[in-house]
């Protein structure tokens, strides 16, 4: 509803106007009623009057001092005045005055309700084109936003460009331009972005040679403009620093100005947009913060010609794997990371290379015999995990931690099979230990296995070497042999593979104490005397 203020001096018009006039079918509402413009105007000071319907001639301060009180005052009403008096004075004045309407006397009620219609129609309008402006307002930061990141990310013509500017009032025109991330890996944050931008806006001269704004990965992005690109990369650092140093007093966060390459044109900031952000894309090598600029980073990639794409990492970490050296695998994958991160290695290649890596130890382990579907299921998505991964060291450690899988089951393979090997061993020796020519050499022959990887494993599970587990096992059936008194020195020996009685004597009085004929005495002694003498 838009708000009515009726002024005439005769009370029989106001009140006959007021009641003829369905005012709220019209869209409005009657605030009130008064005598003369001295009344009405400390009421069109305490609120807002939309339509002022007044006679012209009225004590005190009659309609036109009333319409000119308004428009002096710059008060948004409109002005219609109803008068008796057609003088051309009267007209220019109410011309002069932005009167909206000039009605004579007499005046019907339908004539009055066309003229308050016509009103509604321009006030209806106003609103509109006040919220239209209002909105605009609003959206006006965000607006200029948005045309500054298609500015970035797209390739716009000079017309489109130039009349965006002159309808965001920027004067950006010159010689040489770039464009440059402020990126933070913990994110600045929408709000204190905000406030970097304005900053930015008095610090760095209010968009003269700077204009900052949001990018869309929710950091910082900023064009310059300078004379050539040397002033330009000038000023640039030291903005870049300014701005690391006070995020890093003030948040605690770590800072990466990525800079692009200079362009002449604004048409060509796109591509100045473009190379900042492959920088970038380049900071899951888990670089360190800092300033980063794009032909120094070229220069990096031209001077090294190397490829990291040779299979000897990959048969040291198969190596590594197989000998249970995880530190060594540790250590092989910090030097394949560092050169990544010298040569700037794009993130497919480095998964490529990881990718080589696992498979090289799979393809070891499914040989020995060791994946099952559980475990390949989890190489699988292992494998294209890796692309998923935001920076190089969380590839680092998935891929480490399927290493130490995998040399787990290589060791807990090898604990399985030197156990086996070792029992297969001790079968043999129990029996074979007559075999006089039985030999170490001999045995792992038998097993097909080596000597010295035999040694060990059998060393580790029965605590023995062979020659002592060969030796107990011949001197256990020697003492059985013994307890036989009928059993002679040399009999015993040949019958535990040894060819040399004296030797066997050596060696039993060695392992029990007593020769075998102290023993044989000692055993029969204990049966009794008579029996012990008869059999003597």
């Amino acid at each position: 509803m838009y708000k009515v203020l009726l002024i005439d001096d005769e009370i029989l018009i106001r009140e006959r106007i007021s009641k003829k006039i369905p005012w709220n079918r019209l869209g409005y509402e009657l605030t009130g009623t008064c005598a003369n413009g001295q009344e009405a105007i400390p009421i069109i000071n305490q609120q807002e009057i939309d339509v002022i319907l007044t006679d012209i001639c009225m004590p005190y301060v009659d309609g036109l001092d009333l319409a000119k009180f308004v428009y002096e005052n710059q008060r948004k009403s409109k002005v219609v005045i109803i008068t008796g008096y057609d003088e051309f004075e009267y007209a220019k004045k109410a011309v002069e005055y932005h009167v909206f309407s000039y009605v004579l006397k007499p005046v019907t009620s339908m004539e009055l309700m066309e003229k308050l219609r016509e009103v509604k129609c321009v006030l209806d309008d106003e609103r509109a084109s006040q919220q239209v402006l209002s909105y605009y307002k609003d959206s006006y930061p965000i607006l200029k936003n948005q045309f500054l990141l298609q500015l970035a990310e797209e390739r716009l013509n000079s017309t489109t460009i130039y009349k965006k500017m002159s309808e965001f009032q920027m004067d950006f025109s010159g010689n040489c331009y770039c464009a440059v991330i402020l990126y933070s890996k913990e994110g600045l944050g929408k709000q204190k972005i905000l406030s970097l931008v304005s900053e930015f806006k008095t610090v760095f001269g209010q968009e003269k040679e700077i204009i900052p704004f949001e990018g869309n990965d929710k950091n910082m992005v900023f064009f310059g403009k300078k004379k050539n690109s040397s002033l330009l990369k000038q000023e640039v650092r030291i903005i870049c620093q300014t701005v690391k140093t006070q995020i890093w007093n003030r948040w605690g966060k770590t800072l990466f100005c990525l800079i692009g390459t200079c362009v002449t044109t604004l048409e060509q900031i796109n591509i100045s947009y473009q190379t900042a952000m492959e920088l970038k894309e380049y900071l899951y090598l888990d670089c360190k913060a800092g300033m980063y600029e794009w032909e120094n980073y070229q220069k990096a990639r031209m001077n090294v010609n190397s490829s990291i794409y040779d299979k000897v990492h990959e048969k040291r970490i198969l190596l590594a794997v197989q000998s249970n050296l995880m530190e060594e695998v540790r250590n092989e994958l910090y030097v394949v990371r560092e050169k990544c991160q010298e040569k700037w290695v794009v993130k497919s290649k480095v998964v490529v290379l990881y990718q080589n890596f696992i498979l090289a130890v799979m393809n070891h382990l499914e040989r020995l015999n060791l994946v099952e579907e559980s475990f390949f299921m989890k190489e699988q998505e292992l494998l294209y995990g890796l692309y998923r991964c935001s920076y190089l060291t969380e590839m680092e450690t998935k891929v480490l931690e399927f290493f130490e899988q995998a040399i787990d089951r290589i060791n807990k393979n090898r604990t399985n099979y030197g156990e086996h090997q070792a029992m297969l061993a001790l079968q043999y020796i129990n029996e074979h230990y007559s075999d006089g020519d039985l030999t170490l050499q001999k045995l792992c022959k038998t097993l097909s296995i080596s000597v010295s990887y035999f040694s060990s494993v059998f060393k580790n599970h029965t605590g023995m070497t062979f020659v002592e587990a060969l030796t107990k096992q011949r001197m256990e059936h020697a003492l059985e042999l013994l307890k036989n008194p009928s059993m002679k020195t040399y009999e015993a020996a040949e019958r535990c593979g040894y060819s040399d009685s004296n030797y066997f004597s050596s060696i039993f009085k060695k392992t029990t104490g007593k020769t075998p004929r102290d023993y044989a005495k000692s055993i029969i002694g204990k049966k009794g005397g008579y029996e012990y003498q008869d059999k003597i």
